[in-house]
């Protein structure tokens, strides 16, 4: 399905694509003025640029004031969880993978098995 996708949208492409040399400059030209056009809108419209940046600042402010709000939020119910997990049983233990062990290892579970290097395994 995807590479049906993209089949679709590079065949777009192409067909949008100017043939000739005389298109190609004329597009050429035009993105040229549109990027120029862009460039200077804050020389001709100052108060629309004021008012833009005024917006976006409280929008800033805003979302700044939202992802520390949702990161308190995710620490308090982290910091919970973690008290509750100690609190419910000691011998638990979070592993690397974040698992929970429970202890369950004997002593001679724990214990390596190590061989001499002159004893001949099966003996």
């Amino acid at each position: 399905m995807f590479l049906i996708r993209t089949a679709f949208w590079l065949t777009l492409v192409i067909l949008l694509l100017p043939a000739n040399k005389g298109e190609q400059i004329q597009i050429l030209g035009t993105a040229e003025a549109a990027i120029q056009d862009v460039r200077t809108f804050c020389v001709r419209n100052p108060e629309v640029c004021e008012k833009s940046k005024t917006a976006f600042y409280g929008f800033s402010e805003k979302a700044q004031f939202g992802a520390k709000m949702l990161m308190s939020f995710i620490d308090d119910k982290a910091r919970g969880a973690s008290e509750q997990e100690t609190a419910s049983n000691p011998d638990e233990r979070k592993s690397l993978f974040g698992r929970e062990t429970r202890g369950t290892l004997t002593d001679d579970d724990l214990q390596p098995n190590w061989f001499s290097a002159d004893r001949k395994s099966g003996v």
